[in-house]
């Protein structure tokens, strides 16, 4: 719903006459004409009908929707991330793919969107090309000359984490982090930035720059002081755990990292859950055969 639509869905909803809709020194005939196109909404206008109203601004705009293109657009892509053998919406969003791929000249959003696609896709579907070095350069000039970062930064960013090198990727964060009036933003803008230093976190752990791994665990836990995002704060604490099993080999950290395994399990999240089985299956493949090496030869000397 736009926000006309979403103004008459409340009133509806709430059973309010269109005169009551706005304080009593306001004309009556005021609300009429805005609600059925007659006149454009002021942004005092709307701030009043809220007041009077007693409509909070979150739940209003939770109804509304600015741009539907967009919202589309996401919907299409997490459903063919999870159906990637349904050939009307693949179609659909390879079809978008094509549109953006023949635009010379994208906006913001729309180089996000392409970028998105072709790093998920390009590795299940043939008809989407892979990210190039020219693309990824070009980005990265981008994000480096810029002083203020909105959501769409943030989620090109987090896509094209596992291409930075290890020096683009600190001089991307020193610029990026601390997030600037990081009150003020909005919940998918912080998912995104934080997906960023998770990334970051597990593409240095494959790397096995343990160092770097644990720069940028630092740096994620300074993050969201408000407490918001508590799967961020959970895969935080699983890679934290990850990393500590590797270097330290205390059982007590990989017994953590099955907790949270046993966590997405019990909560219903069964793809991440095999996606994690997968990362720890690799990532300590090598600690395990070494300790299995070492016990080996502990007991060939006991032996002996």
């Amino acid at each position: 719903m736009n926000i006309i639509e979403t103004l008459r869905f409340f009133r509806l909803k709430l059973k309010l006459p269109q005169r009551e809709m706005m304080s009593e020194f306001t004309d009556p005939s005021t609300y009429s004409k805005i609600e059925s196109g007659k006149r454009a909404l002021k942004v005092n206008e709307l701030e009043e009908i809220l007041n009077q109203t007693s409509i909070s601004v979150d739940e209003f705009f939770s109804f509304t929707t600015f741009d539907k293109q967009q919202q589309d657009f996401r919907e299409t892509f997490y459903y063919c991330g999870a159906h990637l053998e349904n050939k009307s919406t693949k179609q659909k969003l390879l079809n978008y793919y094509y549109s953006l791929k023949d635009k010379d000249k994208k906006t913001l959003r729309e180089l996000s969107n392409y970028i998105g696609i072709k790093n998920f896709f390009n590795a299940h579907w043939e008809e989407v090309d892979p990210v190039t070095f020219e693309e990824i350069t070009d980005i990265f000039q981008d994000l480096m000359n810029k002083s203020f970062y909105i959501q769409y930064d943030y989620i090109i960013t987090a896509n094209l984490t596992r291409f930075f090198n290890t020096k683009q990727a600190d001089l991307v964060l020193a610029r990026m982090f601390p997030i600037k009036y990081e009150e003020q933003r909005d919940f998918t803008t912080k998912k995104f930035a934080y997906n960023i230093l998770i990334n970051l976190i597990s593409k240095r752990l494959y790397e096995k720059d343990y160092e770097s791994a644990k720069k940028y665990i630092k740096l994620a836990k300074k993050q969201d002081k408000q407490n918001e995002n508590y799967s961020f704060k959970l895969n935080l604490q699983y890679l934290t755990n990850l990393l500590n099993y590797i270097i330290e080999g205390e059982l007590v950290y990989i017994e953590r990292v099955y907790d949270f395994i046993h966590l997405l399990e019990n909560t219903g999240d069964t793809l991440q859950a095999e996606q994690v089985k997968k990362e720890v299956k690799i990532l300590i493949h090598e600690k395990d055969s070494e300790k299995m090496l070492q016990s080996y030869a502990v007991g060939l000397l006991k032996e002996s």
